[in-house]
């Protein structure tokens, strides 16, 4: 079980630790032992159905390799369920979301990323970075503060499509200045 798990020696964690990640196989199914062998599936069939808020929490509960709020979030499992969860199955699970969460950050950094030009990062562009989802939340509501929960509980794939469109839309808007600015420089 899972709470077995945390009094095992340090050594043995890490073999289990290999063996888990590399080993086993990502199953979107949790069966709880307590309850007549019920089983959990995620709330959601894909996590692009999940709010923008709960995406931000798995990605902060992925990045820190927190089990507990990963399933949490997903399957809504209490810390008793989560308590009494085979240790296999419990990874099983956590790797289905995890393997699905890395497809949402391969599509972010394919369709969302951009390099800076040298003028965008002399002007501190990149020093947003340290801002992190705040950034594209402060776009999309336009600076209302009040807006903010209002977006952060919308399906993250409406956010995740509505940040392309804003993308392209400065990538149009930015290709016809600079075509412009050659215009006027090759008529002077």
């Amino acid at each position: 079980m899972v709470f077995e798990y945390s009094l095992l020696p340090l050594d043995v964690k890490e073999v289990v630790d290999y063996t888990l990640k590399e080993n086993l196989k990502a199953n979107p199914v949790l069966r709880l032992k307590r309850i007549m062998k019920k089983t959990l599936e995620p709330e959601y069939s894909d996590l692009w159905s999940y709010t923008w808020s709960d995406i931000i929490s798995l990605r902060a509960s992925i990045t820190d390799e927190n089990l507990y709020d990963v399933l949490n979030i997903v399957y809504g499992i209490s810390e008793n369920d989560f308590a009494t969860l085979d240790l296999f199955n419990a990874y099983a699970a956590y790797k289905w979301v995890v393997e699905q969460f890395k497809e949402i950050v391969e599509l972010e950094i394919e369709k969302l990323s951009s390099d800076h030009s040298e003028l965008e990062i002399e002007s501190g562009a990149e020093d947003l970075q340290d801002f992190g989802y705040y950034v594209a939340l402060d776009g999309l509501t336009k600076g209302d503060l009040d807006k903010n929960d209002s977006y952060l509980m919308k399906p993250y794939s409406m956010i995740f499509r509505k940040l392309c469109l804003d993308k392209k839309r400065y990538e149009i808007t930015k290709t016809i200045n600079e075509n412009a600015s050659r215009s006027i420089q090759n008529n002077s």
